[in-house]
């Protein structure tokens, strides 16, 4: 593995900076060898203490807790020569694995660097400006507090400029145990306590207190492991939180809605919340074409486009197939229980949950989210995904039956019962609050003539093609239904007589340059619409400004067809 260019001039640093701290303390080092053999009871314990406490609060992943190996660092600093003191940070050092003995928790060469750095720094302060001969007084206690917040400060001030040669000083300044410095001072305290007992001559005292910091050491950890298990347990708990709600919002909207596009929008929504999701589809099982027909499809919260999937190897047809979810960790690895690798759709895609819609032991379609991270799911996310489709299931074919009621399966307009209530609410609503809307009666000019030569399937093209050029031209209030066979009524809500006239005639040319293919060629027809509107032909009667579309219809086709022509009494 390469390394990168500001790792590598991070590790320069600390080494010059290493270097630069030992130097002019090394002389000294082996200067005070020989007094330091005369403490050599004291310098074992201190050893033993600091790296069992430096062993307990060293730095792991996830792990901050509160350090107290300063307090035995204080105290070889300040009660051994300077080889001594650097011994038991050696010790210490290691234990820790290069864990963060003081200043900002980090590991590695860095980490040590500054320690080392803030000990030769204290060294030659020491060595500088001598404290007081006893340390048994107030005096005492605020040498030992000053040596402290310098120790501290050169390592943090250490560790910040090898983080700038590194670049990555905002992650260092930014992390946690930053935080947690200013509960560290207890480490003075106690370093004048073992201090004081050095200096009273009563090594059994010094030993216990020296005990009792390492215990202490050893409760501040299991406290940490302690919140660090209940944080992931309140996240946990959070995430599931989550995931309920969501589930109920899912089951609140989609199965009140009737619209399969608006029920799609909210599943997606309501999925980002829980999943990491790059790429959204949902699509159904056609059974008559033995296809996937995908009903809505998002990447990165954009709006899809309508795709057709052939029923064949990919996932999704796995999926039909088996009646089952799938977990992908990885598209780039095999997949335990699927016999073949899966195809990527999007570029990117790394790991995937699909899950089939089931209606009643029926494979209805499929719901997959995917990510651009692998293993960005796990089995209880496959298992919520598939509650989400269970639902989702439902509310599409609560959708379907709703449109096979109301809309006819040809042309894709609505039915005429269906209108016809819609347009009875509409008449209410004008008469009672003043508004005004227009009824287009429509009839094809040339229909007969096409069912006649070509045959009742070419009949049948056309009007599918015709159904979705009336539905393209409408506003988003307009209504339109299949009146008989060839013959349709449409509904403009606050449209006036005026507003009316430029919309028919714009759906007149609309059907008058439709040609749809019948396989061996092309049909056209044209249309001839009459129009009447309320308040201008109305009679107080509904059903008489319906009469009023009519005969205005019949105006338009004795006129010569293909043309529009308003109610004239």
């Amino acid at each position: 593995m390469q390394t990168s260019p500001s790792r590598t001039v991070a590790r320069v640093t600390a080494a010059v900076v290493l270097a630069a701290s030992l130097t002019p303390v090394l002389p000294r080092l082996v200067e005070t060898l020989p007094a330091l053999l005369e403490k050599g009871a004291v310098l074992a314990a201190l050893v033993l203490a600091a790296t069992a406490t430096a062993r307990l609060g060293g730095h792991r992943a996830g792990s901050r807790p509160i350090r107290v190996t300063a307090a035995f660092l204080l105290v070889a600093a300040l009660h051994l020569p300077p080889a001594g003191a650097f011994l038991v940070l050696g010790a210490a050092a290691l234990a820790a694995r290069g864990g963060g003995l003081s200043g900002i928790s980090g590991s590695g060469i860095s980490q040590a660097a500054a320690n080392f750095a803030a000990l030769a720094t204290l060294t030659v302060a020491l060595r500088t400006f001598p404290p007081a001969s006893a340390h048994l007084g107030l005096r005492g206690l605020i040498e030992v507090v000053a040596a402290f917040v310098l120790f501290q400060g050169t390592a943090i001030a250490a560790r910040v400029l090898l983080a700038l040669a590194a670049g990555n000083a905002r992650e260092v300044l930014t992390r946690p145990a930053l935080g947690r410095l200013a509960f560290e001072v207890l480490n003075p305290a106690l370093a004048w306590l073992l201090l004081v007992q050095l200096e009273l001559g009563t090594p059994l005292a010094f030993g216990a207190l020296a005990g009792v910091i390492v215990l202490g050491g050893y409760a501040l950890r299991a406290l940490d492991r302690a919140f660090r298990e209940l944080h992931a347990a309140n996240q946990a708990l959070a995430a599931r939180v989550t995931e309920l709600a969501t589930l109920h919002a899912i089951g609140r909207e989609i199965l009140s809605s009737l619209e399969p596009d608006r029920v799609c929008r909210i599943i997606e929504r309501e999925c980002r919340k829980i999943f990491d999701v790059d790429f959204f589809f949902l699509a159904l099982v056609d059974r008559d074409t033995n296809e996937l027909r995908v009903l809505h499809r998002a990447e990165r919260g954009q709006d899809s486009r309508v795709s057709v999937l052939p029923i064949g190897e990919g996932l999704a047809s796995w999926i039909v197939r088996n009646k089952r979810g799938i977990l992908v960790e990885d598209f780039t690895q095999p997949t335990p229980g699927l016999p073949f690798r899966p195809t990527v759709v999007e570029p990117g895609i790394r790991s995937a949950l699909a899950v089939p819609l089931i209606v009643e032991d029926r494979v209805v379609g499929v719901l997959s989210i995917q990510s651009r991270r692998p293993h960005a799911y796990d089995d209880h996310l496959l298992s919520v995904l598939t509650t989400i489709a269970q639902q989702a299931a439902v509310a599409l074919e609560n959708a379907r039956h709703y449109a096979m009621a109301t809309v006819d399966s040809l042309t894709g307009l609505f039915l005429r019962d269906y209108f016809f209530r819609r347009l009875e609410e509409e008449y209410s609503r004008a008469a009672r609050y003043g508004g005004s809307f227009a009824v287009l009666m429509l009839d094809l000019d040339a229909f007969k003539t096409i069912n006649d030569r070509h045959g009742h399937l070419a009949g049948d093209r056309y009007l599918r093609a015709l159904g979705q050029t009336i539905r393209t031209r409408l506003r988003g209030a307009d209504l339109a239904c299949r009146y008989g066979g060839d013959e349709f009524c449409l509904l403009l809500p606050e449209t006036d007589l005026a507003g009316a006239q430029p919309i028919a005639e714009r759906l007149r040319a609309a059907i008058g340059a439709l040609s749809a293919d019948i396989g061996g060629g092309t049909v056209r027809s044209t249309v001839s619409i009459g129009l009447a509107a309320y308040p201008d032909h109305d009679t107080g009667d509904l059903k008489a400004l319906l009469l009023r579309a009519d005969q205005a219809l019949y105006q338009a086709k004795r006129s010569g067809r293909d043309r529009v022509v308003a109610f004239a009494a």
